[in-house]
């Protein structure tokens, strides 16, 4: 009995050790740090995502969107497709570049190329 016990738990310190690792590879650090940023908040806050596209974000707020970004530029993404991975980056990069800029429809750009649900289907890591 104890020995399936100790077994379930090596089983379970190993899947939490790996899972754990992927998220502090430091490959897909940048991904991670602007997710963590920009797509993030604390309950009952918005996202700068959301602030950006309402209209609302401070400038520091997209410009720091926009270095975060552009970190992840140049990474591999963690499945999927690496041409259309840096298609979707640019244009997110190139839409809040617009934001900073305060060209007309920027936010409009921006909405359009956030689209989170479809870089995640394509590039998140199940």
């Amino acid at each position: 009995m104890k020995a399936k016990y100790i077994s379930i738990t090596l089983v379970t310190v190993s899947v939490a050790s790996a899972l754990t690792a992927l998220a502090l590879d430091p490959k897909y650090q940048p991904i991670a740090d602007a997710m963590q940023y920009a797509h993030k908040a604390p309950k009952g806050e918005k996202k700068v995502c959301e602030k950006i596209i309402a209209g609302t974000a401070t400038d520091d707020e997209v410009k720091k969107a926009l270095d975060l970004y552009k970190g992840m530029e140049n990474v591999e993404p963690p499945k999927g497709d690496t041409a259309d991975f840096k298609s979707r980056v640019e244009k997110l990069v190139a839409a809040t570049q617009d934001v900073v800029d305060k060209k007309p429809d920027a936010t409009a750009h921006y909405k359009e190329a956030v689209n989170c649900k479809s870089c995640h289907t394509e590039h998140k890591p199940d």
